[in-house]
């Protein structure tokens, strides 16, 4: 096996490069995986945007992703070379307070792929192997890429509380928008409203209603997709008395709230964030042919051409969804 492979590192704001690296060696319990395809997330934009979590560089970015088991650590057990997973990028220490009480998703001691360890957007990457699961043969190594995206958003969903017969908003319609819109049909959802500025993006989601102005209390539910001022002001205006705000993309920046229409209408806001161990559960909804979340991704370019990848996420939403880098 070779010593040397190619990777896209953060060095600073702005600044991606592809370099060489060492092949990374894995820890006694994590695996080391040959990347098949990682897809771009819009905090990877973030990320090189602004840096809003501290990421020390240098750093290689990427943490949705799917691949091949090629070694393991000395204490991985039931993990054959070979094995073909998807990946989850969050890493809970296990022994924080928020860990014992059954919270390991906000753990206060959380590791994550691209942030305090190098991530996927890598010819190979190493996670700790409790956090990586086999894919099925009917799942293509791009749409094995979004395990761990359909998984927070199925912690949106069930934030949100019994759905079913219900109306819920979805203010946003990047794919985090438009698979929470999926989910929340796929939960029992009666009427699911879609709010965007994308034609594109709004068409790509079945079975939703888009309306031509912003609704005004008509949901039991409001779930904040996009990290947007005017969307949260959409989501409060939409809800009924008793209606829930899900906070699923905060804002970096404190917002104004209206505390006085939350008192006299009852309001509830809750947040969402990463998830409550729903791996299985996504791998679920990413075989479920009604479901068809594969469509969500647009296109797939290969490693070598990763500067095209990022520029159809940041200049071309008006014809691209979810991008996936490839790496065979």
């Amino acid at each position: 096996m070779k010593q040397i492979m190619q990777a896209l590192q953060m060095r600073g704001l702005n600044t991606l490069v592809k370099t060489e690296v060492p092949i990374p060696v894995p820890g006694a319990g994590d695996v080391l995986i040959q990347t098949l395809a990682a897809t771009i997330c819009t905090s990877d934009l973030h990320d090189l945007k602004s840096n809003p979590f501290g990421i020390t560089y240098p750093r290689i970015l990427g943490h949705e992703a799917a691949g091949i088991v090629v070694a393991t650590g000395r204490e991985v057990r039931g993990l054959a070379l070979g094995t073909r997973v998807a990946v989850h990028p969050v890493v809970p220490c296990g022994k924080c307070e928020e860990c014992k009480r059954g919270l390991a998703h906000i753990c206060s001691d959380m590791g994550h792929l691209g942030y305090d360890r190098d991530g996927s957007f890598a010819e190979y990457f190493t996670q700790r192997a409790d956090r990586v699961i086999p894919l099925p043969e009917n799942i293509s190594n791009a749409t094995g890429a979004l395990l761990e995206p359909v998984a927070v958003c199925l912690q949106a969903v069930a934030r949100a509380g019994d759905v079913k017969g219900r109306t819920v908003l979805v203010a946003g319609d990047g794919p985090f928008g438009n698979i929470i819109a999926r989910l929340a049909k796929r939960a029992g959802a009666a009427r699911v409203i879609v709010t965007g500025k994308i034609p594109f993006r709004l068409q790509s989601i079945p079975d939703v209603e888009i309306p031509d102005a912003d609704p005004v209390r008509c949901a039991d539910v409001a779930i904040l997709a996009v990290s947007s001022q005017d969307a949260l002001s959409t989501c409060i205006k939409a809800l009924r008395p008793r209606g829930r705000l899900v906070v699923f993309s905060a804002l970096k920046e404190p917002a104004p709230l209206d505390l006085f229409a939350l008192h006299l209408s009852e309001l509830e806001i809750v947040g969402a964030c990463n998830d409550e161990d729903r791996m299985e559960e996504a791998l679920e909804c990413l075989q479920d042919k009604v479901l068809n979340l594969a469509e969500i991704i647009t296109h797939q370019v290969h490693f070598e051409n990763w500067e095209e990848a990022f520029s159809l996420v940041r200049y071309q939403q008006g014809k691209a969804l979810k991008v996936a880098i490839t790496f065979s």
